[in-house]
């Protein structure tokens, strides 16, 4: 297949359990037992994508969580994501990252640049970390995922769903919709469709309906996705290859991801850690991985 490569600028830190942090102009020095600066490109090993072809369309969703706080008091969350539609597939991401993805596949791809848009995007008060591959390979969903300070991947059916079609009727981002529903990962789930336009996709995982998913929420209005563009595309669609990943089962990922971000600083454990890198902007990875901050703490989109 057709690799893409990029350059990611970072420093490659062997930690202990305490470390320092001290600034030197734009960067960061991580100190610790040892501490190795990198050249900012060339003396990076380049990270490869695998082609998934070309988009034919693209739609943006507005992603609300409502949040709990730690006071109890629910607290909304808005993510900008979108939907990159394929002739048979299709890949869903926050934007941040396919705007990432989108440069790094660029055969001039500027490794310095793609190293500050990463930083900013692990920053994002509100990041989507997954990144659903809809029927890749054929026949199957591929969902990955931060389950720090792992990578973590599996596979399940393409469009698992059982829906029910009703006659309800919604205008959404300005087409004709038609309401659905199933129940999901412990949710139920309400989807508003519209047969203009000729796909099976939509945001998440959800898919299997008779025109692209528009607007898609759970009774409870704790995650709602609602398109707010669609447009024609000619985008590259790409899957970073990590030879990192591990690979997992749904109900392991669940079981995983649910218990650590529950408290991700107290039940990581040092064991698990070989190397922390904290960024300009403080950002920080463990393993390669980024720590993402969470103000309002998880709200799991599967319970089960």
């Amino acid at each position: 297949m057709k690799s893409f490569h990029i350059y990611a600028m970072a420093f490659a830190i062997i930690a202990m359990p305490t470390i320092t942090a001290q600034a030197q102009s734009d960067e960061i020095r991580v100190t610790g037992t040892s501490a190795v600066k990198k050249n900012p490109t060339s003396d990076n090993p380049p990270k490869e994508y695998t082609a998934l072809g070309n988009s034919l369309y693209e739609c943006v969703y507005q992603y609300d969580i409502m949040a709990t706080a730690k006071s109890g008091e629910t607290v909304p969350e808005t993510y900008s994501t979108i939907l990159q539609i394929g002739n048979n597939s299709a890949k869903f991401t926050d934007m941040a990252t396919y705007c990432i993805d989108s440069l790094a596949m660029k055969p001039d791809a500027d490794g310095n640049e793609i190293a500050e848009l990463t930083n900013k995007r692990n920053k994002k008060e509100f990041l989507f970390t997954g990144e659903v591959y809809q029927n890749i390979p054929e026949g199957k969903t591929t969902y990955t995922d931060i389950v720090i300070p792992n990578i973590v991947e599996y596979e399940e059916d393409f469009a698992p769903f059982e829906w029910t079609l009703t006659e309800d009727t919604l205008t959404v981002c300005g087409y004709p919709c038609m309401k659905a529903t199933m129940t999901y990962g412990g949710r139920n789930w309400e989807a508003w469709y519209t047969e203009e336009i000729a796909s099976s996709n939509g945001p998440w995982k959800f898919a299997g309906l008779p025109g692209l998913i528009m607007k898609v929420s759970d009774d409870k209005g704790r995650h709602t996705f609602t398109a707010v563009s669609f447009r024609e595309s000619a985008m590259p669609m790409g899957k970073l290859r990590n030879i990192n990943i591990q690979k997992t089962s749904r109900d392991k990922f669940l079981q995983s991801k649910n218990y650590m971000e529950e408290d991700p600083m107290r039940r990581i454990s040092t064991e698990s850690i070989s190397n922390i890198t904290v960024t300009a902007n403080k950002s920080i990875l463990i393993n390669g991985v980024p720590l993402i901050q969470r103000p309002n703490g998880y709200t799991p989109i599967e319970l089960k």
